[in-house]
């Protein structure tokens, strides 16, 4: 981690291959020839290569080779281990104040601490999860989990059983900042096997129960469960016979039993029915009672300050989802006034700065939800889960998603104001016309335009021709979090990496928006804003659905396969390569001809002139 590099006397354009072909073979997950080409580098020379998507592959690929190198090959093990740490230190070298380190870097740290787990280093495991954990894993929720599974397995195979059980019961403790489900049944025997060992064999076999009770897809896992409540009971019938088991425990018990152990005895596809009766089941049981929580976790009867106060947690962004749940916040708030806590990340605090519906709460810190008589958990995202139910015919938007998730049903949700909540302050506007003026913005046709979404496979890949093209006939302002390079064209202002308020109330004074599908689609939504979307696996239609100024455009008559709803981890269906080949087939001239029409059927709009947005908070 420490050694320093040899300095390099080349160019990097005198490498074999330029930094752009090799984040291109990263991108498109060609982990091998990533980590060939890196280690060939010379080790000074290796920085302009060195992007977080480069690197994790030059990590795993590393890992890959170390776990089938032969035991008496030393020499080949430490090259490799080198190799490995220097990739690691130039992910973990310090960034400006504030700068968040890349998933890439945190997703790199977990492999290699299980890694050396596996290896019996775990002096060296535990340090690389503490450096992880204490570089800000805790934002990433589908991350940070396993982090403290892995680091917990260290402290466990290190004899230190109070300390891996204290720290997976506080993870226990707080589902909300868990956003990926089949991290549930890991940690329900993870901590069950550190109970038996602290001598709490009352809480393994509950921990055991709410395992079977979570929902997660994984079969393999839930029959582990069930043959481990079969054999601490010697059997199932003992179990069901049990006196201090409650009739909803065995209920489950003897459902999984029938489903699964059934299952056991056929074969193929004739299993997969009882398997997904018995999923739907749970799905229901688990995600059609808003609100609900585990057994127990009530308040006291009488206490009816307590009983009125809800608590909605988000354990993770983007800001644009969080645009769209101001709407059913709206709602809760209406239907408990001044008692909606909002959990978020405080990073995320800007988004919903000056809305009166929610108090905001840091999810990071000490929060009991026994306090409250009704708690959403939106880390768990249902707009997720809709959307890959029902995926690629998805109907339901994610506004709408995220207020029946807060209990915001019938009547109530027809009568919902659909369009997200923002509200600039007067400071913010001031600063904005001091911008324009500066910039000589002021009376001008401006367009906003932003560069990149947070996912890369969102993105348009001929950003900088359109905008080269837009500064032809209006002026042009850039938003972006990092720096945009080859846009100095005359007429466009760059707004790259400004704080998130003051770039939304910069946006507030643009004619119109220019976005792939990402938070400045939803802003121009609150703001009432004319804005086309560029959209491509994810459906337009269906995203902008509830912005009368909004226009989307995409491809699905030359491409039918549009949209089809796939993630960042999932490659294009028709090349298997990680870019959308949908959005780099809209042209630049249709984008251009789109806006002017949006333009021309829009009525004249004057810009956000004054705090709480364009609607008054009432």
């Amino acid at each position: 981690m420490n050694a320093n590099p040899m300095r390099c006397d080349r160019t990097p354009a005198s490498c074999d291959v330029s930094p752009a072909e090799l984040e291109h073979l990263a991108a498109n997950g060609e982990t091998e020839n990533v980590r060939s080409l890196f280690a060939g580098l010379v080790p000074g020379c290796r920085a302009p290569y060195a992007s977080p998507r480069v690197l994790e592959l030059v990590v795993r690929g590393g890992i890959t080779r170390l776990r089938s190198v032969p035991p008496h090959a030393r020499r080949a093990a430490d090259s490799e281990r080198a190799l490995v740490q220097s990739a690691l230190q130039l992910l973990l070298d310090p960034r400006p104040a504030g700068h968040r380190l890349p998933r890439q870097a945190f997703e790199a740290l977990l492999e290699w601490s299980e890694y050396l787990r596996d290896a019996s280093q775990l002096a060296e495991a535990l340090s690389f999860c503490d450096t992880a954990i204490a570089r800000g894993a805790r934002h990433y929720p589908d991350l940070h989990p396993r982090l403290v599974l892995a680091r917990a397995s260290v402290l466990e195979a290190c004899g230190r059983l109070p300390e891996a059980h204290a720290e997976l019961t506080a993870l226990y403790r707080r589902p909300d900042l868990i956003s990926e489900r089949n991290v549930v049944p890991e940690l329900v025997r993870a901590l069950g096997r550190t109970a038996l060992h602290v001598g709490e064999a009352a809480l393994f076999k509950r921990l055991l129960l709410d395992g079977l009770g979570a929902f997660y897809s994984n079969m393999g896992e839930r029959r582990a469960i069930l043959d481990l409540l079969c054999r601490t009971h010697r059997g199932a019938l003992r179990f069901l016979i049990s006196r201090g088991t409650k009739p909803a425990d065995k209920l489950l018990f003897l459902a999984h039993w029938t489903c699964l152990r059934g299952s056991g005895l056929l074969r193929g596809r004739a299993a997969r029915p009882l398997e997904r009766g018995l999923l739907a089941c749970l799905y229901l049981y688990r995600y059609l009672r808003p609100g609900q929580r585990r057994p127990g976790a009530r308040p006291a009867a009488g206490d009816e300050a307590t009983a009125a106060r809800v608590l909605v947690t988000r354990a993770m962004g983007g800001a644009g989802d969080l645009l769209m749940m101001t709407p059913g916040l709206r709602v809760l708030a209406q239907r408990h006034p001044g008692r909606v806590d909002f959990a978020v990340p405080r990073n995320l605090f800007p988004v919903l700065e000056n809305n009166p519906d929610v108090r905001l709460i840091d999810i990071h810190s000490e929060i009991d939800p026994q306090g409250y008589g009704s708690w959403f958990n939106l880390t768990d995202c249902p707009a997720a889960r809709i959307e890959s139910l029902t995926a690629p015919r998805v109907r339901q938007g994610r506004i709408e998603s995220f207020a029946r998730a807060t209990g915001t049903h019938g009547r109530s949700l027809r009568r919902m104001e659909r369009r997200p909540r923002y509200f600039p302050t007067a400071r913010e506007l001031e600063e904005r016309q001091l911008f324009f003026a500066v910039h000589g913005l002021a009376g001008r046709a401006v367009i906003g335009v932003q560069y990149r979404s947070d996912e890369s496979y969102r993105d348009y890949p001929h950003m900088r021709p359109l905008i080269e093209a837009l500064a032809r006939e209006y002026r042009v302002l850039v938003f972006d979090s990092q720096e945009v390079r080859d846009c100095g064209f005359p007429g466009v202002v760059h707004a790259v990496g400004r704080p998130l308020r003051e770039a939304f109330a910069l946006a507030s004074g643009c004619q119109a928006i220019v976005a792939p599908d990402s938070v400045f689609v939803h802003l121009a939504g609150a703001l009432d804003l004319p804005c086309l979307a560029l959209f491509g696996p994810t459906d337009g239609r269906v995203r902008t659905a509830e912005y009368p100024r909004c226009r989307f455009l995409d491809v699905r008559r030359e491409l039918r396969c549009i949209p089809c709803w796939r993630n960042e981890r999932i490659p294009c269906a028709l090349t298997d390569r990680h870019a959308s080949v949908c959005l780099a087939e809209i042209r630049v001239a249709d984008v251009v001809e789109a806006l002017h029409r949006l333009l021309s059927e829009q009525p004249a709009r004057p810009p956000v002139s004054r705090p709480g947005g364009v609607r008054p908070s009432v």
